[in-house]
């Protein structure tokens, strides 16, 4: 049997990677929920501090699995799927986050689907002002169909179309400039787990 103390006083001056060898090994011998979970949060510190956020995205995932509260699953689910987006793992992340709605409540579904939303314009926008802009129309495509409003659609549409256009790619950028945006706008309603097609979360 391992406590919190024990692994803390441990890892005291050591180097990340050395503190990442020696927590995997407490975690198999974690013989508790909560030292197990605080072995796993503090791998996802260190990860995503190194910029490894699949192997946190993965940590997460488990701590989730152990958590007790729909709370805290949701919030593990949710930072989960902010983590695969940022490693580009779109499918997975779309699967977190119908793992994070299945504990949500109904009001909070709502809140859950727009802030996933958020997470892809932050990366998209991060990628942008640092010139990567494939990949950051890489980001826009994936978010155009989900945008809740045709407004938000059309604004994505112009972004596309521009980045497409620094790149010298004529045909997409025509592409996506002859594309008309349809008047329906995503109804504002809860969202269940089962209806992400019908909400544009397109599989990867």
């Amino acid at each position: 049997m391992v406590s919190r103390a024990e692994i803390e006083e441990d890892l005291k001056n050591k180097g990340d990677f050395v503190k990442i060898d020696h927590l995997n090994r407490y975690l198999k011998q974690a013989d508790s929920i909560d030292v197990k979970k605080f072995i796993l949060m503090k791998l996802v510190e260190i990860y995503i501090d190194k910029g490894f956020y699949l192997d946190a995205a993965k940590r997460l995932d488990i701590a989730a699995d152990a958590s007790i509260t729909f709370k805290e699953k949701l919030d593990a689910y949710m930072k989960e799927a902010e983590l695969l987006i940022k490693s580009h793992q779109f499918s997975m992340a779309d699967q977190a986050l119908k793992k994070a709605l299945v504990q949500a409540g109904n009001n909070e579904k709502n809140v859950c689907y727009d802030k996933y939303i958020s997470y892809y314009e932050a990366e998209a926008l991060v990628n942008e002002k640092s010139q990567k802009h494939r990949t950051a129309i890489d980001f826009y495509e994936k978010i155009h169909p989900m945008a809740r409003t045709r407004d938000k659609r059309e604004i994505i549409r112009t972004k596309i179309i521009s980045l497409y256009g620094k790149l010298g790619m004529v045909k997409d950028q025509n592409r996506w400039g002859n594309r008309v945006e349809p008047k329906i706008e995503l109804p504002n309603k809860s969202i269940e787990p089962g209806s992400f097609e019908d909400l544009g979360i397109r599989k990867i």
